[in-house]
């Protein structure tokens, strides 16, 4: 299983992901924030986060992308989250928590197609999964249990689409383009851009 080894240039590329998108995670919290206070004059605050929060998962199913190894989505998400505690994020430890739980919701998915499958509709579900095991996390910790079935279920429904989104359809779009760069030629995506399956899934 040699091509499921772990590599240096692996490590790299994990934290290197794990920086650039521990910036993108804290300016998409603010975001989120700005978002939120413009949508409550409708009674719609709610939702601010949910447009955006999508963009949480795309560490994850990135990394997973271009290095296409066991482990990669959710050590590149659990790397992102902690640079981003460090980087001053005020939510604490928990913050590598949700890092922990929207890494593995992805991880299972990839796991689950055997790390074969790279298209728009694994890489959307892999992000969509993250948002059930986050959701289910939020549940109880934002209480958000006491909310009307009916707003959990609207709000479920457009994080869904944000998880599509950003980590499915906008990831896959970022990782061809890369590959089509040739700054990754030396990782898998490079690699099945060189032979011309970069859009096709792998038997």
């Amino acid at each position: 299983m040699k091509q499921n080894t772990w590599e240096l240039k692996d490590v790299v590329m994990m934290a290197v992901l794990g920086v650039v998108f521990a910036a993108v995670y804290m300016a998409v919290f603010e975001g989120g924030l700005l978002i939120s206070v413009a949508l409550t004059p409708m009674g719609l605050s709610p939702f601010g986060f949910e447009l955006v929060y999508g963009i949480w998962f795309m560490a994850a199913t990135l990394a997973a992308y271009i290095i296409r190894k066991p482990g990669a989505a959710l050590t590149a998400e659990i790397l992102a989250s902690a640079v981003e505690l460090l980087m001053g994020n005020s939510g604490g430890l928990t913050v590598v928590l949700t890092g922990v739980i929207q890494g593995l919701g992805a991880e299972l998915v990839f796991a689950a197609f055997r790390y074969r499958k790279w298209n728009f509709a694994s890489m959307s579900l892999a992000g969509i999964l993250s948002a059930v095991f986050i959701f289910c996390y939020e549940l109880y910790y934002l209480n958000y249990y006491l909310l009307a079935p009916g707003m959990l279920a609207a709000q479920l429904l457009v994080r869904f689409l944000s998880a599509v989104l950003f980590s499915g359809i906008i990831c896959k779009l970022a990782g061809d383009a890369l590959a089509k760069t040739g700054v990754v030629k030396s990782y898998a995506v490079g690699a099945a851009a060189d032979t011309g399956k970069i859009y096709d899934e792998e038997d």
